[in-house]
This record gives C-alpha cells, structure tokens and sequence, in this order.
C-alpha cells in the first residue's frame, strides 16, 4: 500500500483524475450539468480503468522481470501478492473518486450555493463497482500475458465491456445499486480466485 499510494502513477490520478474532469467539463460546450454530476460520470467510467492498466502492466513487468521469484523463498503466499496489489490499487482509485467527486461538489456549492451532497453517494457506488470489476480484470489478464500490449489491450476492453455489464441493472433501475455493487464484488472475487491458481501455476513452471 505504501508504495502504490506514493508511487508517480498514483500521484497521477489524485491530480490527475480531477484536472481530467475539470478541462472536459470547462471544454465541452453546453454541458447542461453541475461540475459535480459531470466530474461523477467522468469518474466512474475511467477512474478504475485508468487504474487497472497500470495494475496489469505492473503484473507483466514484475512476472518477466522475475521480482515475483524473490517472494518464492519468503513465506508469503502467490496468492497473496496478487491480493495486496488488488486492494492497494482499488484503495487508491476509491480515495482518488472520492477527492474529485468532494472538490467538484465544492466548485458546485461556491459557484452556486446549492449542493446535493446525497449525490455522491450513487457515483461513489457506481465508481466501487467498476472498478472493483476492472482491478480484479487486470488482475487476471497480468497472469494470463507476458506482453504489455496484450494485457493492456485485454484489460481496457474486457474491463470496461465486464464494468458495464456489472453496473447495467442498477443503471437501468432493474436492480438496487446495493445488489448490483455487492454482485460486482463477488465477482470480483471469483476472477480473483481463477487469476491467483493461474498465476501460481505459471510461476511454478
């Protein structure tokens, strides 16, 4: 945890990820939306996106570089690495989508005076969801590859394509958002467990 939330890429998406809103929000025309709604929607769809293609690079480079072999002679279990960098990077994304949604609603109050702050509630849900989903993806493809180009390719399309069926009953009011976030959890969970017995046995090889 302590070298992903002080590492450049994650320095990146805390700036990053709100400037991002900002100059799209500021540079499309007739938004027709708070800074707040628009900063939520940009937020959910790429803050975990963003996030899990440097989680799958970071799998590919570690594997073919063999940092993973220097774990093999320390009690530390395969699994268990994967783990640390999936809750490492999805705790990073969710404090990085909870800093823009906070300071976009602060634009909202200034400029305006008038904030929903029970509007955060949903996008940060949606953001949990997806990104959840798409972390565990990364995870998955970065044990699957050994090229960069592949697995980001993999991840940015499986991810998203995965993200968005995760979320679509709940955006389509089929389903509470609570079911649909604790569905794409346990999702989550299943990929996680496929990608930890696949990237033990590769490591074994």
């Amino acid at each position: 945890m302590n070298g992903f939330y002080r590492s450049k890429v994650m320095a990146v998406l805390f700036v990053g990820l709100p400037l991002l809103a900002v100059l799209l929000y500021f540079l499309s025309p007739d938004v027709g939306m708070p800074l707040g709604a628009f900063t939520a929607m940009v937020v959910s769809s790429a803050a975990g996106l963003l996030a899990s293609t440097t989680l799958s690079v970071s799998i590919i480079n570690e594997r073919s570089q063999g940092a993973f072999d220097l774990f093999l002679v320390r009690p530390v279990r395969r699994s268990h690495l994967l783990l640390a960098k999936y809750v490492a990077v999805l705790a990073c994304v969710l404090v990085a989508a909870a800093l823009a949604l906070v300071l976009a609603n602060g634009y909202d109050w200034v400029s305006s005076g008038a904030v929903d702050l029970g509007a955060l509630y949903e996008p940060f849900m949606v953001t949990l969801a997806m990104a959840s989903i798409t972390c565990a993806a990364a995870v998955l493809f970065g044990s699957l590859v050994r090229t960069v180009l592949v697995g980001v390719i993999l991840t940015i399309y499986g991810g998203n394509q995965l993200s968005a069926l995760a979320v679509l009953p709940a955006l389509q009011e089929m389903a509470p958002l609570e079911i649909t976030v604790a569905i794409s959890l346990i999702a989550s969970a299943v990929i996680l467990g496929i990608a930890a017995i696949i990237f033990s046995r590769k490591l074994g090889n």
